[in-house]
């Protein structure tokens, strides 16, 4: 599992920095935390189940609602339960949703679909009309590393495109932007070839026709 020493000593390696005479350790910190941050926003890699409960009548929601709060990045995906059924609701874009499950305005019922208005808001429709415990299945941010003790949420080989982000970033700070721009696009590549390698094909039933 990755560290943030181990972060910070490949970085270094990167820059040519081994002794710290240019970069400081706090600064990299920041740097590797950046990076992290960026490979789940390019991989979606950190997911969560987040158990939340939807009210009567309330019709939308923030991410910051929900546990994970202002750590939620995308909710992909939002299960009901009713009874003893978990019953997934189905994505509409905005513009669909609000065609489709938006024009009665006094109508409320069992939830069948949700869209994502913004960046951050959740809409519900029909409107519940009771309360209904949900599963939301979400793309949430890493937490931040501040020492080695700091239990590293990504994991082999989501690690590996880290230290290019963050030596990208420490060249731009510097204005090296040849050596920067060199570093960055190591970065998408490590991204490409993380995503190839975690890709599997997988059969969703052995008793389905083929597709």
């Amino acid at each position: 599992m990755a560290t943030l020493s181990g972060y910070i000593t490949e970085v270094r390696r990167l820059l040519h920095d081994a002794n710290g005479n240019f970069y400081s350790d706090s600064e990299l910190t920041d740097y590797i935390n950046a990076a992290r941050e960026r490979v789940v926003r390019d991989t979606g890699c950190l997911r969560q189940i987040q158990n939340f409960t939807v009210t009567t009548g309330q019709e939308s929601y923030s991410y910051a609602s929900l546990p994970q709060g202002q750590q939620t990045l995308d909710v992909l995906n939002i299960n009901v339960y009713w009874g003893n059924s978990r019953t997934p609701l189905r994505y509409l874009p905005w513009t669909d949703f609000n065609a489709q499950l938006r024009y009665w305005q006094n109508y409320n019922g069992l939830p069948i679909a949700y869209s994502i208005y913004g960046q951050n808001t959740i809409y519900f429709g029909p409107v519940p009309d009771q309360d209904y415990a949900c599963e939301f299945d979400t793309v949430v941010l890493p937490n931040a590393l501040q020492s080695d003790s700091t239990v590293e949420q990504l994991q082999d080989p989501y690690t590996t495109p880290v230290a290019y982000y963050a030596a990208y970033k420490a060249k731009f700070k510097e204005q090296s932007y040849g050596e920067s721009e060199i570093f960055k696009q190591q970065y998408e590549s490590h991204v490409r070839n993380v995503l190839s390698t975690v890709f599997t094909r997988r059969l969703p039933t052995p008793y389905s026709v083929p597709y």
